[in-house]
């Protein structure tokens, strides 16, 4: 059953502008027809359609569905090593359940992710919204400005450092140092790694460096695999 990005109401829903349109126009429902609506903070209904236009769409709530949420709230930093590396990452960290997405500047930053910041996140909004109808959830990630290295890590929440010169500690590990909380935060590098300076900085802060495996991964790969194991 298609799901519908939706104003919900108490009883009733609505759809505007492209929702509407891929409703009326792509999907060509008919009054009468079911779908999924969701309003990206975890509300999600079966619900009829009753009044069907191009840009406006008008429905009834039926059943609300039963939600599965993931067992943690992860906030996923990372360093964005191009536009298309930062989309994948958004796309496949929506499916896998991620939280909320924390671009960073570091010292070997590669990608300008300031540059056009305000109309660059208008696209990277439909990137989630998109990987959220494709997977059925009904919560829409948060994706927060790019702040330095330096200025997230003076945020106190229980965190861990994806990095390829630790050997022995692994994300499992790291989760048990920090007493298994329900919400996390985990840094991974951009494609030339962290610097000394960085993961020197980031253990006085209390970050617990952790290692994803044998194998270097790219950076996207890196940020996937974190959301996977830790989800």
């Amino acid at each position: 059953m298609p799901q519908y990005f939706a104003d919900i109401k108490e009883k009733e829903f609505f759809l505007t502008d492209a929702e509407a349109h891929h409703a009326a126009a792509v999907a060509r429902h008919k009054e009468g027809d079911k779908i999924r609506v969701f309003n990206g903070t975890g509300k999600q209904f079966i619900a009829r359609i009753d009044k069907i236009q191009k840009k406006f769409v008008r429905g009834t709530l039926l059943t609300p569905c039963e939600i599965r949420r993931v067992p943690l709230q992860l906030t996923l930093c990372f360093v964005p090593n191009s536009r298309i590396g930062l989309e994948e990452v958004l796309d496949k960290g929506t499916q896998l359940g991620v939280a909320c997405f924390q671009p960073l500047l570091s010292a070997r930053s590669e990608y300008d992710i300031l540059k056009k910041w305000d109309g660059k996140n208008d696209r990277w909004h439909q990137i989630m919204l998109s990987a959220c109808k494709q997977c059925n959830t009904p919560i829409l990630p948060q994706i927060l400005p790019p702040v330095k290295f330096s200025q997230a890590l003076a945020q106190k929440t229980p965190s861990l450092l994806a990095y390829e010169a630790e050997q022995t500690h692994t994300l499992a590990w790291g989760m048990k140092q920090l007493q298994e909380p329900k919400e996390v935060r985990v840094f991974v590098g951009p494609a030339g790694g962290w610097t000394l300076q960085e993961v020197s900085l980031a253990q006085t802060s209390g970050v617990l460096p952790v290692t994803l495996g044998v194998n270097i991964l790219r950076a996207e790969t890196a940020c996937i695999a974190v959301a996977a194991k830790l989800l």
